[in-house]
């Protein structure tokens, strides 16, 4: 029986690496945290969320890394979170253009002390996604940035 447990929402499936690589058992204290940030986003929005990416392996990221270099872009971190299993991009399913109102009602969770999991939060209007991650700075300050 596996150590891995899916949230209300979500499915541990829907977190693999793109490149078939399952989220790891070794990252089990790491689950529960980022499932219950997700499930605590898609219960106040009240639809259905899509996981874009969620685990990425370090070989699929450091692909990612050399796609965006080649794009000129920077929507790849070296030291991702993806990698760590402490990370999840997400969407309204169905409706990318709904991305900045769920990033907007991330926030307002997070500033009414709702979602003491997240760590970090990007919002990419154009690639239509929003970033969520339960990795707190040290300081304990919200990561926040604005990415293509």
């Amino acid at each position: 029986m596996s150590a891995l447990q899916d949230g209300r929402h979500f499915k541990v499936s829907e977190l693999a690496c793109h490149d078939g690589t399952p989220y790891p058992e070794a990252f089990a204290d790491r689950l529960p945290a980022l499932m219950a940030l997700l499930d605590a986003i898609r219960d106040e929005w009240g639809e259905p969320i899509e996981v874009v990416s969620g685990y990425r392996s370090a070989a699929h990221n450091a692909e990612l890394l050399v796609l965006d270099e080649a794009r000129g872009t920077h929507q790849v971190a070296s030291a991702s979170q993806h990698v760590e299993g402490r990370a999840a991009d997400i969407r309204p399913l169905g409706n990318p253009g709904l991305t900045a109102q769920l990033h907007q009602r991330i926030m307002r969770l997070y500033n009414d002390g709702k979602l003491p999991q997240l760590g970090g939060i990007g919002l990419y209007v154009k690639s239509g996604w929003v970033h969520v991650d339960t990795f707190h700075a040290a300081d304990g300050h919200l990561r926040r940035w604005l990415g293509v």
